[in-house]
């Protein structure tokens, strides 16, 4: 990882003292201050810095497979969409009329016939951005529609999904992360067999704890032992390992019980291990032993102590592993939502501002030296 810069005079975090350091040693580091994640300012540069400068997941190709299929997204303030044109290419755009601004399309996902119809003052576009027509346009001298067409966004189809960038200047998602597409489709081979992909038993949940609260969760399990004893008893966590790369990281347990107090998996099942990879900022993809699904999704911020962590399952077959569903929305997302909640509510305490990262020298997956990747990709990107 690159050397931190210097705050510049216009970061907001140039008024923030690191009483303890955070620096490029995991061992002697200590966590980003509790005014980071409590600081109104803070989560309005981390929009502009973070949010609309990095890729972010909207849906698997399978969720749009024919044309005017589209699905839409909120990232922060932008609303976006993503559709399949008539002429089978996926495009992104701003989910905005360009006559007064009116949304375009409702939240979710569908289809459009012919064309995008503003609700407002019905000024139709193509599925390609184009405007259509515009009612009573010909009143105006000069009209041309070609000036009027939507706003189009950077799109990037990576593992068979759907990224966008506010950017126009990003990087490609290929090259800051094509080792962990490699990685995931040499681990998951059955991810070129999905054919069912569905909303994950998690639906929109909302978690009222800020983004980096919900990330710092997600990539340590230095509190698995003790939190979520039902899976620290399916995974064997001392074969957990937790591995860290340039925009992404990866957890994995070999070792499990197929009897266990979490959810029977048949020996013979065809996915024995668990995987977890987390891309920079919010988005993640999660296996656990039993059938053959995997989960896409991002922890989305919805404002300054609230989160959105929502997203797809891609499963082979139409069976859904009952045991491993109920498991994962009754009683570890649970757990992990009532964490970052205690946490949130702990960061606005007079009695806190910076913890100790916990780091073995075997970077085990019981370590936070994840949390000290992330939290120095935070410090980089707001600096």
């Amino acid at each position: 990882m690159p050397p931190m810069p210097d705050q510049t005079e216009s970061s907001p975090c140039r008024g923030i003292e690191f009483a303890r350091p955070l620096t490029g040693n995991a061992q002697e580091s200590f966590t980003l201050p509790s005014r980071l994640y409590t600081d109104p300012e803070i989560y309005e540069w981390e929009k502009e810095r973070i949010f609309y400068r990095t890729w972010q997941y909207v849906a698997h190709e399978s969720l749009f497979p024919n044309p005017g299929d589209y699905v839409t997204l909120r990232i922060c303030d932008q609303n976006i969409f993503v559709i399949r044109g008539q002429d089978h290419v996926v495009r992104a755009f701003y989910n905005v009329c360009q006559h007064r601004a009116h949304e375009l399309l409702a939240d979710g996902m569908g289809n459009v016939a012919r064309a995008i119809v503003c609700p407002y003052h019905a000024w139709a576009y193509e599925t390609d951005g184009r405007l259509r027509g515009a009612p009573r346009a010909d009143c105006r001298p000069g009209f041309r529609r070609g000036e009027f067409g939507l706003k189009q966004i950077r799109l990037e189809m990576f593992l068979d999904s759907a990224f966008v960038n506010l950017d126009p200047d990003a990087v490609p998602l290929s090259e800051l992360a094509g080792e962990m597409e490699a990685d995931i489709r040499q681990r998951l081979p059955f991810l070129k067999k999905v054919n069912s992909p569905r909303i994950n038993g998690l639906g929109e949940t909302e978690i009222e704890a800020g983004w980096k609260v919900v990330v710092d969760n997600y990539v340590e399990c230095y509190h698995c032992d003790h939190a979520h004893p039902a899976f620290s008893d399916i995974i064997c966590m001392d074969s957990y390992r937790h591995e860290v790369f340039g925009l992404w990281a990866r957890q994995t347990g070999k070792q499990i019980r197929c009897e266990n107090s979490a959810y029977p998996v048949a020996p013979d099942s065809p996915v024995l291990e668990s995987a977890f990879w987390y891309l920079w900022p919010n988005m993640t993809v999660n296996v656990l032993p039993g059938s053959e699904e995997v989960n896409f999704s991002a922890i989305r911020p919805t404002g300054l102590e609230s989160t959105s962590f929502a997203g797809h399952t891609l499963a082979v077959g139409d069976g859904v592993d009952v045991g491993r569903a109920d498991y994962t929305a009754n009683i570890l997302v649970p757990e992990d939502i009532a964490l970052c909640e205690s946490v949130q509510r702990g960061l606005r305490s007079k009695g806190y501002s910076q913890g100790p990262m916990i780091v073995d020298a075997e970077r085990s997956g019981r370590g936070e030296h994840a949390i000290h990747f992330f939290h120095r990709l935070v410090q980089q990107a707001l600096n």
